[in-house]
């Protein structure tokens, strides 16, 4: 299958390539996740094209498939830009990480990881990687009907208080025996 949009229109695109090859990762295999059965394929220019080229037998003939550069790259950027297939859970996923400050998070030995409106109904959903030690973090807050771009404001605010201050949080272990994460407020809770 076909790799997410959040996982493949980002910056820096890897689609639009460059005179060095790139090696990027177009499919997956059908249980969705990445790396498991994915398909890569080298991307390069070359004079007036951008050629992809899959290793990977397919048909037991190696795929090279060439581009006119100009059309490859008006194509890539209308991709990049052009939204108005999203659902507002999308736009707000895309809005919150652009907004959201790494920075402060790092400051705590978090990373964003996705943003999803889909997770819980009624609620709006950050999930966050802690270290070390590794842990998942979701954030939630409500959603009721808010519009994108204030639910993606509201939690990229929320992000920037301290974590012990967070007021609906879940966190997971992602190895055994790891005791509980440095910083726990009243809102923060062991997921099962």
């Amino acid at each position: 299958m076909g790799l997410d949009p959040d996982d493949i229109l980002v910056e820096p695109c890897e689609l639009r390539g460059g005179i060095s090859p790139l090696a990027v990762t177009i499919a997956r295999c059908n249980c969705g996740v990445i790396g498991c059965g994915s398909v890569d394929v080298e991307i390069r220019r070359s004079q007036d094209q951008v050629v992809w080229e899959c290793s990977d037998q397919i048909a037991d003939l190696p795929l090279r498939l060439y581009f006119l550069a100009t059309a490859y790259d008006a194509e890539v950027e209308r991709a990049l830009h052009d939204h108005s297939w999203e659902t507002p859970d999308r736009t707000a996923a895309r809005l919150l990480a652009a907004l959201v400050d790494r920075d402060a998070l790092a400051q705590n030995h978090l990373t964003f990881s996705w943003a999803s409106g889909r997770s819980q109904a009624g609620k709006f959903t950050v999930s966050l990687t802690l270290g070390p030690g590794s842990y998942q973090v979701l954030v939630h807050v409500p959603w009721r009907g808010e519009r994108p771009e204030e639910i993606a404001r509201t939690l990229a605010e929320l992000l920037e208080q301290p974590p012990d201050a967070w007021p609906e949080v879940i966190w997971y272990p992602q190895a055994r025996d790891l005791e509980p994460p440095p910083f726990r407020g009243p809102g923060w809770q062991k997921g099962a």
